[in-house]
């Protein structure tokens, strides 16, 4: 018979946290609404002789994703302030943590390194929006650690 998984050992969204950390500065942000970091391959065909599919190989990566804060969090928009007046370009690292305790898979955590944002929001008004202000962006990073991972469910 098939192991069915246990419907408690889905992992819930909303639980965990995030670190950030700016020039040896760490924060823990808890007015986080999403944070996603994925690693896009960047792959080149290969033909082959005999074969009746392309085939496609890995020669390289990028890390991408993408963040969603409560607009009131200063340190992103500082860190643009500091790139408008030094020429300091903004970055930071990301600590990530999934921890579901009712999960049996336990907690994951993952250091996102050398973050560095699309864009930044500056200012923001919205009467038509019965939301609070978000801030949303992009961001690309290059490099990662995974400091613990997920317990396998047996």
């Amino acid at each position: 018979m098939a192991n069915v998984m246990q419907t408690k050992d889905a992992m819930s969204s909303r639980e965990g946290l995030l670190y950030i950390t700016i020039e040896n500065q760490t924060l823990e942000i808890a007015e986080i609404l999403k944070f996603k970091a994925e690693i896009e391959y960047n792959k080149v065909e290969v033909k082959r002789l005999n074969a009746r599919m392309e085939g496609s190989k890995i020669v390289g990566a990028k890390g991408t994703g993408e963040m969603t804060i409560y607009y009131h969090r200063p340190e992103i928009r500082a860190m643009a302030m500091d790139y408008l007046r030094s020429g300091k370009a903004p970055m930071f690292d990301a600590n990530v943590v999934n921890a579901d305790i009712t999960s049996a898979a336990g907690k994951q955590t993952v250091d996102i390194r050398n973050i560095v944002p699309d864009k930044t929001l500056l200012a923001i008004l919205d009467a038509d929006s019965p939301d609070t202000l978000k801030d949303e962006f992009q961001f690309t990073f290059d490099d990662f650690a995974i400091l613990n991972q997920f317990n396998v469910i047996q």
